[in-house]
């Protein structure tokens, strides 16, 4: 019998309805048939027979009824005595539960953790939110088929003619100044328009929604809706909050109402502190009147399907819109698409950041689950060995093989359930592990803060069940695949059915050792990214340096004023002590916000057909450079006399001067811009700046003396402990502006520890997965050899008896180790080279063949496992002859 036949055959046994079901036909008919023979004897012909029988009993069905609750009910009253039974079994043998539900909770809990991380990123991205696998992101896409934020006219105009969707909402998330009394703290909100409750199909807990007025014109509605967190935190849940007003970004608000908890919003990965209306977004967001603004895309917009309507059907509409759109204003839209994608794949969530590690580390886990369930089953075989006494003694009373299988799968289930319960409490320790979401911005992340849920806790029951079988249905054919006469065999240790065990244990260790050289393997090469990425230089120097964020634009700061606000707090900073220098610049390097970029034109250069000649871009005061420690290669820095009334200058990286300007120096030359040219006078350091693994980019550095940028961020460095600057750059701000919130106060090194996060969790989990598979591994092989030699012992004492030395016993068992391990070994490093060979897009500096990573962790593991064969082995050396002569 096949082992998918096997399998189904275990379900049947364990529920054995198809076996009920024949038995209850079977009776009816027995009991129709005798109710027919007696009617005929008493005179009646054979129809009427027929028909009294069926009037007796009440007809078959009523019959088969009845037979059918009996028979239910003698099944549920068997599956409890199993259960009663195997309670008590495991309970006689207390090191083997212990070891077995300890393995399998490893399993358990490893696949519990990684499908917690599954869970919160890509199958339930918006909590809270009804039948959210209906709602899609809707992007529009450029000329180079990225996916874009849309306009608030485009978004109008596909969200009245698109007939696929049942609501269309547009969403932007933006930081804000919120104020109530003295207390001025930075908050995270979500301009969203009319549809946005009612298509995520939410309720308020205390007050309204917005109402549908409140969305006709700009700037007439300043109402908001607050989370029930930041409701509990900043308003301590007072229901009374409702109608209450405070300060955004300096202009008064009313609080309508409260979400549900639970629910923080439509943007995977983020958590927004309160909603507004879209049309307040000039007061909400500097820079002009978005919404008339149809080529500047700046919303993320979000539909529901209708019933009926597929995702193919969607998107074709959404291509047509598209091409209308295009006709109609071909200057903006031409060459432009749309795309309709689901929320687990959307290119403005987590999901394209973390994903691929999470898809790895779902693979790596189920391998240790694997592990787990084939050193428990050859547990339960060494255990079904040391029952084969129980085992005759139940034959020889009548038992039959199905009602022996479904006892010990029952006990196997038991075990599974019990390996869930701690697979639970281990799973909660890994995500502890983990750590809190990487401190690389203020936004509020929650993708890596999952939980232990009600899909989480179904995942765990169901996988325990599944992984209950699995190791449980090997060891149960085999264990009841005994005859007495066989049985008698085994009390004597002459049965070949001990050897043919023996060698599928064997097969399992090999199984097992290969899978823990892959996780090892894997385990290693990321520990050695993670030690290139700390190693690597980006191009800065991240060490002792303090950030701290302020937002002039809703204190109701000018350009002047806050040009003038930002060198006081500059020179106050540098005079703290051991402060070697400060400055401010708009964006921070290495972080997972998306950094500006800046199309421009150079004399001579002739750019190839469709390339993009832009570069990435950032405002920055004097010494910059210096606080970052990025080496000026040529030119100057900026000074505060580059005012507006000055010539516009600008500064760039050597990758761009070599690009545009080879074999020249760049210095003196224009850079036409849209707005203005401005002239290079000054040549820096390439850096890394959104990843470490980003090929070398062009990069402009604009001055903050001749822009108008209020949201920056201060850079202070410090010869040590920049943490210690955190009140004074706090009491320099309240003393300068006390309504003025300071946010995002944290460590350069901090900030850009997000790099190296995917290598940090990755090397973290495998190599504790990795450990564990080593152990799990090395007890399966020292068991094994145990049991080898219980069942040698005789020969073993032969053996000796006949002259051979106890090196020669101690070369022998260990030989027999050996060979296990090389075969597993062997098997573990084509299966690490294999699977490294998809991965190596997540590495960092490290080849996928690392030879000596592949070399050492397979020394590891034979290192190891030659130690687990030596116990048993030297047991065995030291076996006396005559005693082994008697043995059994």
């Amino acid at each position: 019998m096949g082992w998918p036949s096997k399998f189904g055959m275990a379900i049947r046994i364990l529920f054995n309805r198809e076996t009920v079901e024949q038995e209850l036909d079977d009776e009816v008919r027995f009991h129709v048939e005798r109710q027919i023979e007696e009617n005929v004897r008493a005179g009646m012909s054979l129809r009427e027979a027929r028909r009294r029988a069926m009037l007796e009993l009440g007809g078959a069905e009523q019959v088969k009824e009845r037979v059918r609750d009996v028979r239910w009910t003698t099944m549920m009253e068997t599956i409890w005595q199993d259960i009663r039974f195997s309670i008590r079994m495991l309970g006689k043998n207390p090191g083997f539960t212990i070891t077995a539900v300890l393995v399998l909770g490893i399993g358990i809990g490893a696949n519990t953790a990684i499908f917690s991380l599954v869970n919160s990123v890509f199958l339930d991205p918006l909590p809270k939110v009804e039948a959210s696998g209906g709602i899609y992101e809707i992007t529009r896409l450029s000329k180079d088929n990225r996916d874009r934020p849309i306009s608030y006219p485009d978004f109008q105009y596909i969200r009245e003619n698109g007939e696929s969707f049942n609501g269309m909402f547009a969403q932007s998330f933006q930081p804000v100044n919120l104020a109530q009394e003295e207390k001025a703290e930075r908050v995270w909100f979500e301009l969203v328009s009319e549809d946005f409750f009612s298509v995520l199909r939410v309720k308020p807990v205390v007050g309204r929604f917005f109402l549908a007025e409140e969305h006709e014109a700009p700037d007439r509605n300043p109402v908001i809706v607050l989370t029930y967190g930041f409701w509990q935190k900043s308003f301590g849940g007072d229901p009374a909050v409702v109608g209450r007003t405070v300060s955004v970004n300096g202009k008064p608000y009313e609080i309508v109402g409260v979400a549900e908890e639970g629910f923080l919003g439509a943007m995977t990965a983020v958590s927004a502190d309160a909603w507004v209306p879209v049309m307040m977004q000039n007061q909400i967001t500097p820079g002009g009147d978005l919404l008339q603004r149809r080529g500047t895309g700046w919303l993320l917009v979000k539909g529901r399907l209708r019933h009926g309507v597929t995702a193919a059907q969607a998107q074709a509409e959404l291509k047509n819109l598209a091409r209308n759109l295009a006709v109609e204003y071909p200057e903006i839209n031409e060459g432009r698409s749309a795309r309709l994608i689901p929320l687990w794949n959307t290119p403005f969530g987590a999901q394209r950041v973390i994903g691929p590690m999470l898809i790895l580390l779902t693979g790596l886990v189920s391998l240790v689950l694997l592990l787990a369930c084939s050193n428990v089953a050859n547990l339960m075989l060494a255990r079904g060995a040391s029952r084969r006494h129980e085992i005759a003694i139940r034959l020889a009373l009548g038992a039959g093989r199905i009602r022996l299988i479904r006892q010990l799968l029952t006990e196997s289930l038991l075990l599974a359930g019990l390996g869930g319960v701690a697979g639970i409490g281990l799973a909660y320790a890994l995500l502890q592990l983990g750590g809190a979401p990487p401190q690389s911005t203020n936004i509020p992340l929650v993708f890596m803060e999952p939980e232990l849920n009600g899909q989480v806790l179904l995942f765990t029951l169901g996988i325990s069940m599944v992984s209950g079988i699995i190791f449980g249905l090997l060891p149960a054919f085999q264990t009841s695949d005994l005859s007495l006469g066989n049985a008698l065999n085994l009390e004597s240790g002459r049965s070949t059915g001990g050897r043919r065990k023996t060698r599928l244990r064997s097969a399992l260790v090999v199984v097992q050792l290969s899978l823990a050289l892959v996780l090892l393997v894997t385990a290693g090469l990321f520990l050695q990214s993670l030690l290139k990425v700390q190693e690597f230089d980006p191009g800065f120097n991240a060490k002792n340096v303090l950030l701290s964020t302020v937002d002039l634009y809703p204190n109701g700061y000018s350009r002047e004023s806050g040009h003038e606000f930002f060198r006081e707090v500059k020179s106050r900073a540098e005079a703290l002590p051991d402060v070697v220098s400060a400055a401010w610049a708009r964006s921070v390097p290495l972080g997972i916000v998306l950094k500006s970029r800046s199309r421009f034109r150079v004399e001579g250069y002739d750019p190839a057909p469709n390339e993009n000649v832009s570069a990435r871009t950032n405002y920055i005061s004097p010494d910059y450079f210096r606080t970052m420690e990025i080496p000026l290669l040529a030119g100057r820095d900026f000074a505060w006399s580059d005012f507006d009334d000055s010539d516009p200058v600008v500064i760039i990286n050597e990758v761009m001067a070599q690009r545009y300007w080879a074999g020249r120096s760049p210095l003196g030359e224009k850079v036409h811009m849209s707005a203005a040219s401005r002239t290079i006078i000054g040549v820096v350091s390439t850096i890394k700046y959104s990843q470490l693994n980003e090929p070398p980019a062009a990069m402009m550095y604009f001055s903050v003396t001749q822009s108008s940028r209020q949201n920056m961020t201060l850079h202070v460095r410090r010869t040590n402990d920049p943490a210690a600057l955190t009140a004074g750059i706090r009491s320099i701000v309240e003393d300068l502006d006390p309504k003025l919130p300071l946010f995002g106060v944290m460590t350069l090194a901090s900030f850009t520890s997000t790099a190296s996060r995917q290598q940090a969790l990755a090397s973290t989990m495998l190599g504790v997965f990795g450990v564990l598979a080593l152990l799990m591994a090395s007890v399966g092989l020292y068991g094994v050899l145990a049991f080898s030699v219980g069942q040698r012992t005789h020969e073993i004492g032969v053996r000796m008896a006949l002259g051979a030395q106890r090196p020669d016993i101690l070369r022998m068992i260990l030989w027999h180790g050996f060979r296990l391990i090389l075969l597993g070994a062997g098997l573990g490093l084509l299966g690490a080279w294999a699977l490294t060979r998809l991965m190596s897009s997540l590495l960092f500096g490290v080849e996928p063949g690392d030879l000596p990573t592949f070399l050492l962790t397979a020394l590891l593991l034979a290192g190891v496992s030659l130690l687990a064969c030596y116990l048993p082995a030297r047991r065995a050396s030291r076996v006396d002859p005559m005693v082994a002569l008697r043995y059994e």
